[in-house]
């Protein structure tokens, strides 16, 4: 009886019409099909057999165990066809949910075997669980906490940063004050503890009553199931290590297709885990390099690329007169700063920006292209401090610092043509957010002042520390006689946003929420600040008698924008404001639109500084190959070329770059 339903359920399955729609994209039947009609051949018709003869046996199962399932529930009964059957249950329902934190107000079409990858690989997962606990409905509890607990965390993220949830995302449990920050702190901790208490009180009534006997009671029988989803699972994660330029090996089930049926890699993290499952995702930030390896990297040729920039350092340093180390550099990343009239139908009763453009307007300066929207800042600071675009790594990296850093070679930094003890890290968060106080101190600073440093005197804007105050920690901390280095990460316009004044700033669009219009207000008004408080923190520095050089940039647009906002100009929403400006007389650049990496080239430019090797090969992707010249002419395409083979030497290669390729060579 139980075998007949089960076969009535397989029948359902085998003859929905999406089954020979997902067949027809695997690679086995593909070179069977010619302008999208079968070929029949006794080959093809020999393993269409065998082919559906494994798909009988492979769904057969679960329908028998779900019949098996339902008859042991009516008799209040755990058994390993329960688990299974609630894995199953629990796949879908946290596939469904966690597709849906990431959609937003956009469709996306899910890849070829998406949906039944993510529910696998959920469904394997879930039934650990069950046999880790062996009993019924402690496992379910515990299920149910963590398909909540994720969905809801990524749903949060996607709000404020358009970026899924993540592995790299669990350093965040470091710092749980700042992840209340993103809701109501206090409520937030009131509804989990009384939910823990509703939760464990039903617990502790029910635990005899419902499916009360153990899953499975024979010890071996238990531990070789665990054994073998344990297999499968890793096996999977195997095929993921295994990649080969970003290519799964053909003719595996479901993953071939999902992965190389379609280049969607460059779109990025968002795209992919939209399109082809978020556990697709995570699979592959967990298994890939840090960076694809580029076909011609060899010793060799990173010797050849070193001697050529060696000569272009050598000619382009007879022109430069100057050393940068000879002044005060200040990197300012200005937390989400960006002019709100870039995103289309934004509306404001009053410019708040009028000062910065009037800066931008006397000095070089343009447009910034973000690798983020709503976050990414630590991104931004590593590539303005190495020069090493974020767009060459493998897309799964989500975090540099964390992810990259700690498998690199050399990690070179503008900052090392400082003094160590004058070089001076100013971010007031947490000195332990993505590792900085490792990251500092192994680049040799002498002070991060941050959250954390005792004897801070600063105040709020909004809810945040003020621009003002970290700009007056700038000003306190740099000697007369001396030169300095400072990487500066401001969190005034950080959110949450809230700012009552100035009150006759209003920021409106016709089409977003009236609550999505408060906020931008806000965050507008704290826009306001930063204007004034950078006006006043450039004035004071020239007036100051020695020579230093401001590189001030946005990181990321604010991730208070709907996503329908960028719906007729994509591009806007990673677009933020840039300049450089110095307290003496330096010529004004063009370059309208640069990416992060490019701005220490651009500084060394501005300030007719001396450069490394490197530094020369940076000042030519910025003149001929950074993000701002499309269609690129041969020479482009080379200059790009040896910056992707010199960065996969410093961050994932074998580290062929002697020390040379890095210092300015002596007259």
């Amino acid at each position: 009886k139980t075998f007949f339903l089960s076969q009535v359920l397989l029948n359902f399955i085998l003859l929905d019409s999406k089954t020979l729609e997902f067949l027809k994209q695997t690679s086995f039947l593909k070179k069977f099909i010619v302008n999208n009609k079968f070929q029949i051949t006794d080959y093809f018709a020999f393993s269409l057999i065998g082919l559906l003869v494994y798909l009988t046996i492979l769904l057969a199962t679960p329908s028998f165990f779900s019949v098996k399932a339902i008859k042991d529930i009516c008799k209040n009964k755990a058994s390993f066809s329960v688990a299974s059957l609630f894995s199953l249950l629990f796949a879908i329902i946290f596939n469904f949910t966690i597709q849906n934190s990431i959609r937003g107000d956009t469709e996306f079409r899910l890849s070829t075997g998406a949906t039944s990858f993510q529910i696998i690989i959920f469904f394997a997962i879930f039934l650990v669980m069950y046999l880790i606990f062996n009993r019924f409905l402690i496992s379910t509890i515990f299920i149910s906490l963590i398909i909540s607990g994720i969905t809801i965390a990524s749903s949060l993220k996607f709000q404020f940063r358009q970026e899924p949830i993540l592995p790299s995302d669990i350093v965040w449990l470091k710092e749980p004050k700042l992840l209340l920050e993103f809701v109501n702190g206090f409520a937030c901790i009131v509804y989990i503890l009384l939910g823990l208490f509703v939760i464990v009180s039903l617990y502790i009534f029910f635990r005899k009553k419902i499916l009360a006997n153990k899953i499975i009671p024979n010890y071996k029988y238990r531990l070789s199931i665990l054994i073998l989803t344990a297999v499968l699972l890793m096996s999977i994660v195997g095929i993921f290590t295994n990649k080969k330029d970003g290519k799964i090996q053909e003719n595996i089930p479901i993953i071939s297709v999902l992965n190389n049926y379609e280049d969607l890699n460059w779109y990025g993290n968002t795209i992919n885990a939209r399109s082809r499952s978020l556990v697709f995702v995570w699979l592959s930030q967990l298994s890939d390099s840090t960076m694809y390896k580029p076909q011609k990297y060899s010793a060799e040729k990173i010797k050849a690329i070193e001697q050529k920039y060696q000569k272009a350092s050598q000619i382009l340093n007879k022109e430069r007169t100057n050393k940068i180390e000879e002044q005060t550099v200040i990197y300012i990343l200005s937390e989400s700063f960006s002019d709100p009239t870039r995103v289309e139908g934004v509306k404001l009763s009053k410019n708040p920006i009028s000062n910065i453009q009037k800066i931008k307007e006397q000095n070089t300066s343009g447009l910034m292209k973000s690798d983020g929207y709503g976050g990414g800042t630590a991104n931004m600071e590593f590539q303005s401090l190495t020069g090493l675009p974020f767009y060459n790594l493998s897309p799964s990296i989500s975090v540099a610092y964390t992810e990259v850093v700690p498998k690199m070679n050399k990690f070179p930094v503008i900052s090392n043509q400082f003094e160590a003890k004058n070089r001076v890290a100013i971010h007031l968060a947490a000195p332990t957010n993505y590792s900085r106080n490792v990251i500092y101190k192994s680049l040799g600073y002498s002070k991060f002042i941050s959250l954390l440093t005792k004897g801070l005197d600063v105040h709020y804007q909004g809810v945040n520390y003020s621009d003002s105050s970290t700009y007056q920690l700038i000003i306190d901390n740099m000697k007369d006689n001396q030169n300095y280095f400072f990487s500066v990460m401001t969190m005034q316009n950080h959110s949450p946003w809230k700012e009552e004044e100035p009150n006759n700033i209003e920021a409106s669009n016709s089409n977003f929420s009236s609550d999505v219009n408060e906020q931008l207000t806000n965050y507008t008004r704290l826009l306001h600040h930063t204007d004034i408080a950078t006006k006043d923190f450039l004035d004071r520095l020239s007036k100051i008698n020695k020579k230093v050089t401001v590189v001030f940039y946005g990181d990321h647009l604010p991730g208070l924008y709907p996503q329908s906002a960028f719906k007729n100009n994509p591009e806007s929403q990673y677009l933020t404001d840039y300049f450089v400006w110095s307290n003496y007389e330096t010529p004004k650049l063009n370059y309208p639109i640069v990416n992060s990496s490019d701005f220490t080239a651009l500084l060394l430019e501005q300030t007719n500084s001396k450069v490394s090797p490197y530094y020369a090969l940076l000042t030519e992707v910025l003149h001929k190959a950074s993000v701002g010249k499309k269609n690129l002419d041969a020479e482009g395409r080379q200059i790009a070329e040896d910056l992707k083979l010199i960065q996969y030497d410093i961050v994932a290669g074998k580290g062929y770059l002697t020390k040379d390729f890095f210092k300015v060579q002596s007259e």
